[in-house]
């Protein structure tokens, strides 16, 4: 990747919301479960990781991406460039593994994916910061419960007393001066 100069206005102020969201050991976490997953090591030793740069730098070639949704999904045949050199093949890894993972079930991260890979009951093993996906549980009420909640008016409704407009005048509109009839 290129190397840019500081960013200005709304992407420095992106460029800071992104940083103050990463926290680098729940990133060393994640990146020590694709290791452990894939039973391949990256380039470098995860544990070495000081910034968002170095997680983004093992991950930019999308390779080991492609082989861990390969893993939680053996169905998952994902055609990938296992060594590429320029970006574009490694924007298409990492496309091809975004793919896989929707067709998975994830939208949103990793630790979303290997949620989803624990509720389906993979037959791989899941560390203690996987959080574990609700499950569905409709309720069933009997006739009579559902009657008695009509009877009751809910005060969420809340009240139109004593509201009113007095005194609001539209927005953009001049203050209207008039003149006092009685002075």
């Amino acid at each position: 990747m290129a190397n840019h100069g500081p960013s200005y206005g709304l992407s420095r102020e992106l460029q800071k919301k992104n940083d103050a969201r990463f926290v680098l050991e729940e990133a060393i976490e994640v990146l020590t479960w694709i290791e452990n997953i894939t039973g391949e090591r990256f380039s470098f030793d995860v544990t070495t990781c000081e910034s968002s740069t170095d997680v983004s730098n093992l991950l930019k070639d999308g390779v080991m991406l492609c082989k861990l949704i390969e893993k939680l999904d053996p169905q998952c045949r994902v055609v990938y460039n296992k060594k590429p050199k320029m970006a574009f093949p490694m924007m298409e890894n990492i496309s091809n593994f975004l793919a896989a993972a929707k067709r998975f079930g994830v939208i949103e991260c990793l630790r979303l994916l290997a949620a989803v890979a624990q509720m389906r009951s993979s037959h791989l093993e899941h560390p203690a910061w996987v959080v574990k996906l609700a499950q569905s549980s409709p309720r069933q009420f009997p006739e009579a419960v559902m009657r008695r909640g009509e009877m009751v008016i809910p005060l969420q409704y809340g009240t139109n007393k004593c509201a009113s407009q007095k005194g609001m005048s539209p927005y953009g509109l001049p203050r209207q001066i008039k003149p006092d009839p009685h002075g």
